[in-house]
C-alpha cells in the first residue's frame, strides 16, 4: 500500500506531461481566434481568414488531394491483399515496406521530384532515343497546380504504413481458412476477400486510415515540396498566416476551421461505412459466386510491383544525386561523379546531422521510459487503460495544436529552447511507442515474473532481467520508430524551436529550390539514412542480446 500512491502518482506525471501541452495548444488555437489572448490577437480573426481570396482555393486543393490520395492508398491496400499475398511477389513487398516507411517524407518527396520532375530520371530514361527531347520538357511542370504530384508523394508515402498494420491484423483473420473455405463454396479469390476477410480487416484498420486521412488533409512538409504556390494547401496557407503577426488570429482560426473540416470528414467517412456496410451484406446474401480473373490478379500484381519500385528508385535518385558531379539532361547516368560536396559542404550537412541525432536519441530515451513507466503501471493495475488519449495527436491536425502551443510558449518565454523542442518531438513519438509496445506488453505471460519472484528475485531485477530482455525485439522497434518520427518532425522544430535549430527536416525543406541540388540530395539522404540505420539497430540489438542467452540454455 505505501508503494502504491507514489506509483500512481508517476503515471499521473506521464499523462499531465502528455496532456498538458495538447491542452497548451486548443486553448492556445482558440483565444487568439476569437481575439481573447491580448499581446497576440486583439481581434477575432474568423472574418479575415473567410475574406482571404486563398481561402476558398486552398480548401477546394486540400480536399481535392488529401481525399483522393488516401482513397488512393486504401485501394491500393485492398488490391495488394487481394492479388499479391499469396504469390512470389508477397515476400518482396514485405521486404520493401520497413525501409519505406523509415524514409522520412521531405526527403521521399526530394527524390520524387528528382524522378518525375520535367528534367527527372523518367524524362532522361525515355530520352531521346523515344521522345526526341534534347531538353526538359515544357509539357509539365512539378510541383503541379492541380496537386497530382502532391497526390504521388503521400500514396507512396503513406501506402507502405496503412500495408503494413493490414499485414499485422492478418494472422488473427485466419485468412487461409477464410479463403479455402470459400473457394469449397465455389467462390473466386476476390469474392472470398471481398465477402468474408475485407469487412473484418477494415474495422482494425479504420484507425490508422483515419490517421492517414488527417495527416494527408494538413500535411506541410511534403506540400511545400510537392504542391503548388498559388493557391498552396491550406495548412500551407496558413503557415504563411502565422508568420505576419497581424494575420495571428487568422491563423488560429484557421488553424480550427482546418480541425473541424477533418473531422466532418471523418463524419463522413462513417457514413460511407454504413453505406458500404448495407451494400456488403446485400452481396453477401445474393450467393453470387463470381470467376477468377487471372487478368485482374496479373493487373494488380504489375500496380503494386509499380508503385513499390516507384518507391525505391526515387531513393536512388538521391544517391546519384549526391554523388554526381555532373549530370546534362538527357543523360540517363551522370557524366562525372564527385564526393566532393560531402566534403565542401560539411557545415551545411553534419551540423544539421548532429543536431537531429541529439533531439531523436534525447527523444527516443524519453519515449520508452514514459512508455515503460506507463504499460508497467498499467500492468499492475496502478492505472487505466487510455488508448483513444495516446493518439489525439495523430488524429489532430498538427497546426491546429502546435500554432497553439507555440503562443503559449512565447507568452511564458520558453519557445526556442532545446528541451521545447524535445518535448514536442516526445508527444508525437509516445503514441508510437506505445502503440508498438501494449500488444506485446499485456499479452506478456504474468507466469514469468511469478517464477522469477518465487525463486527470490525482487521486483526491479525481474523487470530488468526477465521481464525487458524478454521483450526485447519490440523495445528495439519502438525505440527505432520514436528515431524515425523525430527525424521527419518539420511543422514542431520550427514553431517551437524559433528558428534556432536547423535540423535535417528544417534545412532540407527551408533550403530547397535555393541550394544546389547536389547538396539537396545529400541532405535527404542522410535525413533517410539516420532512421534505416535505427532500424538496421532494430534488428541487431535483439540478436546481441538474445544469443548468450540461447547460448547459456543450450548449455
Amino acid at each position: 500500500m505505501l508503494l502504491r500512491e507514489p506509483t500512481r502518482l508517476l503515471g499521473g506525471a506521464v499523462l499531465l506531461l502528455f496532456v498538458t501541452p495538447l491542452l497548451a495548444g486548443l486553448f492556445g488555437t482558440v483565444l487568439p481566434a476569437f481575439g481573447l489572448l491580448p499581446g497576440l490577437a486583439e481581434t477575432e480573426g474568423f472574418t479575415q481568414l473567410f475574406n482571404d481570396s486563398r481561402f476558398w482555393p486552398s480548401v477546394k486543393l486540400t480536399l481535392q488531394t488529401g481525399l483522393i490520395a488516401t482513397a488512393l492508398v486504401f485501394l491500393l491496400t485492398t488490391l495488394c491483399l487481394v492479388c499479391v499475398q499469396r504469390t512470389r511477389i508477397w515476400r518482396w513487398v514485405l521486404a520493401s515496406l520497413p525501409p519505406l516507411l523509415a524514409v522520412p517524407h521531405a526527403a521521399l518527396a526530394v527524390g520524387l521530384l528528382f524522378l518525375i520532375a520535367p528534367s527527372g530520371w523518367i524524362a532522361r530514361l525515355f530520352s531521346p532515343w523515344l521522345t526526341d527531347w534534347d531538353r526538359p520538357p515544357t509539357a509539365w511542370v512539378v510541383p503541379d497546380a492541380e496537386g497530382v504530384s502532391l497526390i504521388i508523394g503521400l500514396v507512396v508515402k503513406e501506402f507502405p504504413f496503412l500495408l503494413l498494420a493490414a499485414i499485422a491484423q492478418l494472422p488473427s483473420l485466419h485468412v487461409d481458412a477464410s479463403l479455402a473455405i470459400g473457394r469449397t463454396l465455389g467462390y473466386s479469390p476476390a469474392r472470398c476477400w471481398s465477402r468474408l476477410i475485407l469487412p473484418q480487416l477494415y474495422s482494425r484498420i479504420r484507425f490508422t486510415l483515419l490517421i492517414i486521412l488527417a495527416f494527408n488533409l494538413s500535411v506541410v512538409d511534403m506540400a511545400l515540396l510537392l504542391g503548388p504556390g498559388n493557391p498552396p494547401t491550406f495548412a500551407v496557407f496558413l503557415m504563411t498566416l502565422v508568420s505576419d503577426p497581424d494575420s495571428r488570429a487568422a491563423a488560429s482560426a484557421g488553424a480550427l476551421t482546418l480541425a473541424l473540416g477533418v473531422f466532418i470528414v471523418f463524419a463522413g467517412l462513417f457514413l460511407i461505412e454504413r453505406l458500404m456496410s448495407f451494400w456488403s451484406q446485400q452481396r453477401r446474401a445474393n450467393g453470387h459466386r463470381g470467376a477468377g480473373l487471372k487478368l485482374f490478379r496479373a493487373f494488380g500484381q504489375w500496380v503494386i510491383s509499380s508503385v513499390l519500385l516507384f518507391s525505391v528508385f526515387a531513393l536512388i535518385m538521391l544517391i546519384l544525386w549526391s554523388v554526381a558531379w555532373r549530370w546534362r539532361f538527357p543523360s540517363a547516368l551522370p557524366q562525372q561523379w564527385s564526393t566532393a560536396q560531402w566534403l565542401t559542404k560539411s557545415n551545411t550537412l553534419f551540423d544539421p546531422l548532429l543536431l537531429t541525432l541529439c533531439i531523436a536519441s534525447a527523444t527516443a530515451l524519453l519515449a520508452m521510459i514514459a512508455a515503460v513507466i506507463w504499460l508497467e503501471l498499467e500492468r499492475l493495475q496502478r492505472v487505466p487503460k487510455l488508448n483513444s488519449v495516446w493518439f489525439v495527436p495523430l488524429l489532430v491536425p498538427q497546426v491546429t495544436l502546435l500554432f497553439g502551443w507555440q503562443a503559449i510558449a512565447l507568452l511564458l518565454g520558453i519557445d526556442g529552447h532545446w528541451l521545447t523542442v524535445v518535448y514536442s518531438h516526445w508527444v508525437y513519438a509516445l503514441p508510437y511507442v506505445i502503440l508498438i509496445l501494449a500488444i506485446a506488453w499485456r499479452e506478456h505471460d504474468p507466469n514469468w515474473h511469478h517464477a522469477a519472484n518465487t525463486l527470490g528475485g525482487g521486483y526491479f531485477r525481474v523487470l530488468s532481467k526477465v521481464h525487458m530482455p524478454m521483450l526485447v525485439k519490440p523495445l528495439s522497434q519502438a525505440a527505432a520508430v520514436a528515431v524515425a518520427v523525430s527525424v521527419a518532425q518539420y511543422l514542431p522544430t520550427l514553431l517551437l524551436g524559433a528558428g534556432r535549430y536547423q535540423t535535417l527536416a528544417i534545412e532540407l525543406v527551408t533550403s530547397f529550390g535555393g541550394v544546389d541540388r547536389r547538396v539537396i540530395a545529400a541532405l535527404a539522404l542522410l535525413q533517410s539514412l539516420v532512421p534505416l540505420l535505427a532500424f538496421l539497430a532494430a534488428l541487431i540489438v535483439p540478436w546481441l542480446v538474445l544469443k548468450p542467452r540461447a547460448a547459456l540454455w543450450q548449455r
